[in-house]
């Protein structure tokens, strides 16, 4: 699909970071082929890269992802939350792939927020929980 000359489909790709839970976002509206990829993985590149935060890529505005989408979200598939509805051309190519259920895909920006928060809390300590028997105090 060249989606080059028609403007409503140029791949637009807005970054950013979230303070809490501490997250990046990339926002993809448009449409992504090939001639896209350069400026795609930049993205991706920066946003994982910068610092090890989750990586939330919110897909709700986008027309149509190529192959090349597809291999970056699965190179991220251990720190990436996806914000739907996912567009035809990504849910085929997940299903064809059998790599739909890698995912985890929320409805909105505050679903993702909250699975991120819900993962920190998991992976944090409970008050009460530290071993007490490693303390040398007098």
């Amino acid at each position: 699909m060249d989606t080059r000359t028609d403007p409503s489909h140029r791949l637009t790709i807005l970054e950013t970071r979230i303070a809490h839970p501490p997250a990046r976002l990339l926002v993809l509206r448009g449409a992504v082929d090939c001639w896209d990829e350069a400026e795609l993985r930049a993205a991706f590149t920066r946003a994982l890269t910068t610092d090890r935060l989750p990586l939330i890529v919110d897909l709700g505005a986008l027309l149509h992802a190529d192959e090349s989408l597809l291999g970056l979200l699965l190179a991220a598939r251990d720190r990436v939350h996806l914000i739907g509805p996912l567009g035809h051309s990504l849910a085929h190519r997940l299903d064809v792939t059998g790599t739909r259920d890698v995912f985890r895909v929320h409805a909105d920006l505050t679903a993702a927020l909250a699975d991120i928060t819900a993962d920190g809390a998991e992976g944090a300590e409970a008050p009460g929980d530290r071993d007490e028997s490693a303390d040398t105090r007098p």
